[in-house]
């Protein structure tokens, strides 16, 4: 029978683990670090590259926006599960991130790590990891001080970073070990009286009622325009026509533009443009007036220069009819020509815009007082006219609406 030597030193699966692994240094593990944030970040950029500008949109219309808070929760959500998915892929497939592969290092599983990194594992550690970051990093500080070099996301997927370089880590100091241990207990400490506190601040303010909707809000990106049943376009469309009204302000209008160009830079680009050169100062609507007339035969182009010349009617002829802007300004032409009736059909049409009927009340009131003094003036001077409209229908309508006699 053979006694074991007690005094002889022991060899423990544990030990034989940790000399058989060979620990990838911090600063390897930092520079993989940078180099995957440098590679992914452009791929969850594009990917979300949708959501981000809407959630600027909302912001945009209103900075209390639900919608707003909503869209940029989806955001956050979307991108650390992409990420996730990321890397949990290349663990899966090559056992280490890009960053990693750069730097000859290789997730492994422990205390096995000639065991292949099951499905399980990537996803774990991936979620994990991306979570670490909610809670400032902090959890990451364990590769300073573990003696694996093994953080929280690592314990709990049961994997390791080793390093495939002749010159492995030896592991931290002793002394650097207590410094992190502490300095991580403090900064958790930390974290949760922050936590305690604003819970207890948010559950006042909930309780004296600050969080309660006082008034129905509006989502729109200019208060002053209350209709909200209008595409960007269209919109943009009637916002030119409210400012030509002096319904808006200039900063109402530019408003407008700025937020069609974060949310339909296709479609109304032209009149966004066309807003911010109404606004804008001498110096910079030569830069606006070239944008709007980069395509010199654009119907947009036209409606710039009719107000650029004061009024050169053969450029309004050239102008996109179906627009409300083009109405307006032909409305006010037929006006100065003293076709009361034909200003008064294209007013009557715009004023089928819920957005523009109150504001076109004034021009209708003018024609219809232009109709009736030419009639009086002129018995048979009643202007061109569509058949579907005569002079007797308007003033009717004018007598009705204000209940004149």
């Amino acid at each position: 029978m053979v006694f074991r030597d007690l005094s002889a030193p022991q060899s423990t699966p544990s030990s034989n683990e940790k000399t058989a692994t060979p620990i990838a240094s911090v600063s390897d593990r930092f520079i993989a670090l940078v180099l995957d944030f440098l590679i992914f970040s452009p791929v969850i950029s594009l990917i979300i590259a949708g959501l981000v500008r809407q959630t600027k949109t909302y912001f945009l219309l209103d900075a209390t926006s639900a919608e707003g808070m909503i869209s940029a929760t989806l955001v956050i959500a979307v991108a650390i599960f992409f990420t996730c998915l990321l890397q949990a892929v290349f663990l899966y497939y090559w056992q280490a991130t890009p960053g990693q592969l750069f730097m000859q290092m290789r997730v492994v599983s422990f205390p096995h790590p000639q065991h292949r990194l099951s499905i399980n594992q990537c996803a774990t550690r991936a979620f994990l990891w991306c979570t670490g970051f909610l809670v400032l990093a902090i959890p990451f500080l364990e590769i300073v001080s573990h003696p694996l070099r093994r953080a929280f996301h690592e314990r709990a997927s049961d994997t390791m970073v080793m390093t495939l370089k002749h010159v492995p880590d030896d592991g931290p100091h002793p002394l650097e070990s207590k410094f992190i241990a502490s300095w991580m207990r403090m900064s958790f400490l930390f974290l949760l009286l922050f936590g305690v506190i604003g819970f207890f601040k948010t559950y006042h303010s909930l309780q004296t009622g600050e969080y309660s909707s006082k008034e129905h809000r509006t989502v729109a990106s200019c208060k002053e325009i209350k209709s909200a049943d209008l595409t960007t376009s269209s919109r943009m469309d009637a916002a030119l026509v409210l400012y030509l009204l002096n319904e808006i302000s200039p900063e109402c209008l530019s408003k407008e533009a700025d937020v069609s160009l974060w949310s339909d830079p296709v479609s109304s680009q032209d009149l966004a443009y066309l807003a911010k050169y109404l606004t804008a100062t001498e110096s910079e609507q030569e830069k606006y007036f070239d944008k709007i007339c980069e395509d010199s035969s654009s119907p947009t182009c036209a409606t710039a220069r009719y107000m650029l010349e004061d009024g050169e009617k053969e450029e309004l002829e050239h102008a996109d009819p179906k627009l409300w802007i083009t109405q307006l300004l032909k409305s006010d032409e037929k006006y100065a020509e003293q076709d009361f009736l034909a200003s008064l059909a294209l007013i009557e049409e715009l004023q089928k815009v819920p957005a523009l009927k109150s504001a076109l009340e004034k021009r209708f009131v003018r024609s219809v007082w232009g109709l009736n003094e030419m009639a009086y003036a002129h018995p048979k001077k009643k202007g061109r006219v569509p058949a579907s409209a005569s002079d007797d229908s308007f003033i009717e309508t004018f007598k009705e609406r204000y209940e004149v006699p």
